[in-house]
């Protein structure tokens, strides 16, 4: 009889009697990219409790307010610093991220305890390559939850959920796409990138993000130039050469 068989174990057994060790846990980056968001920087941090598993970068893009020293007085976060704009700034994270699962977070949307445990399971979950969460806007007036309701949809039945969304990717996937453009809608067209290569899930609970731009600029006048930029980049993307198969995440390019 060969006595080596009896001793052999298989990755994942027991190491012991009783005893199994455990698949180590991803890591999630959430990468905020920033610019003058100091009033609604900390308590969106505030929300992120450090833990093994969670990596947060705030990337700023120039800002002249507080916001560096919000980001400083917490020191779970790593700060980077890039050009002006949501992709350069998006990429900058994503090039110094460790995670295994990427999460591009506005700084005015807040993942509450119940969200992340919905990410951690995603980052589980090898089927998951990339999504977003389902909305809710704050505060809740009649306005916000009817265009919060919209936006759901749209991400169910066409697979198109917006930057205020929490869109999460898988760094491998990310890469593969070239990450984002440094041209907006830069979070589209990532998204329209990602969806032809995997189902892109739709998480819950919906995360709370902030219906100021609604407040500052008007309820009409501001979902008009919403879906006014999503014609537009569909006809661009359609008629013209503007943008390219990949994003400027290697070449500093993207449009």
């Amino acid at each position: 009889m060969n006595h080596n068989i009896r001793n052999r174990r298989e990755p994942g057994s027991a190491q012991g009697p009783g005893r199994v060790v455990p698949p180590p846990q991803p890591i999630i980056s959430i990468i905020l990219p920033v610019l003058n968001e100091a009033p609604i920087l900390g308590a969106t941090l505030t929300i992120l409790a450090p833990a093994p598993d969670l990596e947060i970068i705030v990337a700023d893009g120039g800002s002249t307010d507080a916001t560096l020293a919000v980001a400083a007085a917490f020191p779970q976060v790593r700060l980077v610093t890039a050009p002006r704009g949501r992709g350069s700034q998006m990429n900058a994270g994503a090039r110094v991220a460790r995670g295994d699962l990427l999460v591009f977070l506005h700084a005015d949307t807040f993942l509450a305890p119940a969200r992340l445990a919905a990410l951690r399971r995603a980052a589980a979950d090898s089927r998951v390559r990339a999504g977003a969460f389902e909305l809710r806007l704050t505060p809740r007036s009649a306005f916000l939850r009817f265009i919060a309701w919209g936006a759901n949809w749209r991400s169910r039945l066409f697979h198109l959920p917006y930057g205020d969304q929490a869109i999460f990717v898988r760094r491998d996937l990310f890469f593969a796409v070239g990450g984002f453009a440094h041209q907006p809608p830069e979070d589209l067209d990532l998204v329209i990138r990602l969806r032809r290569l995997t189902r892109l899930h739709l998480l819950r609970p919906p995360v709370a993000s902030s219906g100021r731009k609604w407040r500052q600029h008007g309820n009409l006048k501001t979902t008009g130039r919403h879906w006014l930029g999503l014609i537009r980049h569909l006809a661009e993307r359609f008629l013209t050469r503007r943008w390219p198969s990949k994003g400027g995440l290697i070449d500093g390019g993207g449009g």
